[in-house]
C-alpha cells in the first residue's frame, strides 16, 4: 500500500506590537485550548513582527499592508488562504481550511 504524503502547511501571522486587534487576537484568541489544538496540524507557525527590520523583506514578498494579516501558506510559501482580525470561532474556521 502506497502511503500518501500531505503537503505541508505553514501558517504565517504578520502583526506589530502597536497594532490593538493584534494584540486581541494575542491575549483571546492565539491562546485559546481549540486554536492552539488546532495549531498542531502545521508544520509550522510563524508569528512576524513587521517592523523588525529583518522581517521587512518576507512583508513585501506577502505584500502585507495592514496587520493582522493572517496566511496559510505551502511548502514553497505559496498563499492559500488569507484572513485579518478574527475572533476565536473565525480562527478556527479558517485554520479548518485546506485541512
Amino acid at each position: 500500500m502506497k502511503k500518501t504524503v500531505d503537503k505541508e502547511k505553514h501558517l504565517l501571522v504578520f502583526s506589530a506590537k502597536w497594532c490593538g486587534p493584534c494584540r486581541m487576537m494575542k491575549a483571546h484568541v492565539w491562546n485559546d485550548p481549540a486554536i492552539e489544538d488546532k495549531l498542531k496540524a502545521f508544520d509550522s507557525v510563524n508569528f512576524i513582527d513587521i517592523d523588525d527590520p529583518k522581517n521587512k523583506a518576507l512583508a513585501t514578498t506577502y505584500r502585507i499592508q495592514g496587520v493582522p494579516t493572517i496566511y496559510i501558506v505551502d511548502e514553497k510559501g505559496t498563499p492559500l488562504s488569507t484572513e485579518n482580525t478574527m475572533d476565536v470561532n473565525g480562527t478556527l474556521n479558517f485554520l479548518s481550511q485546506n485541512e
